[in-house]
């Protein structure tokens, strides 16, 4: 039998409470908690300036897609860029994502035009180490970068 044990929130993942500008960057499914930060924005301060930048396979792996697009649609201080590293036929038809291929540096460099801002990353681990890389190589201050694992693998110890 498995026991999960529960608590409150204990990290310092959370949205910074000021006006500076935010990107968020996820992979795959790490856009769950980037999604309820970037709502928090749009109903709490929708006058600040957000990048959001989501990365995965394609349309079929896009998550909170729809979401997200009307957030940017009623929002005109979101700005949102998404990659697909597998699109597929009916993607390519449509085109509905910025980037064929993995977000890389040369994307992000594109995509933030704002250095003094609150980075927020999730996703896989592989996903956190080359983005974070990339943000160092921008000269984004350490300070201001800040990341979360989204793994339930790697919670129970098995990726």
């Amino acid at each position: 039998m498995i026991h999960f044990y529960f608590s409150a929130p204990a990290g310092d993942f959370v949205l910074k409470q000021d006006d500076m500008p935010v990107v968020m960057i996820s992979g795959g499914i790490g856009i769950t908690p980037l999604l309820s930060m970037l709502d928090s924005i749009a109903a709490e301060q929708p006058h600040r300036q957000v990048t959001f930048i989501h990365a995965t396979k394609n349309s079929r792996t896009h998550a909170f897609k729809e979401q997200v697009k009307q957030l940017k649609n009623n929002h005109p201080n979101i700005k949102s860029n998404v990659c697909y590293d597998s699109p597929t036929e009916e993607d390519k038809k449509s085109h509905h994502y910025d980037k064929e291929g993995f977000l890389d540096f040369d994307f992000l460099q594109s995509a933030i035009t704002i250095k003094e801002a609150h980075f927020y990353i999730c996703g896989s681990i592989p996903f956190m180490e080359v983005m974070v890389k990339a943000l160092n190589d921008l000269e984004i201050p350490k300070g201001h970068i800040h990341f979360e694992a989204f793994s339930p693998l790697a919670i129970l110890g098995e990726e």
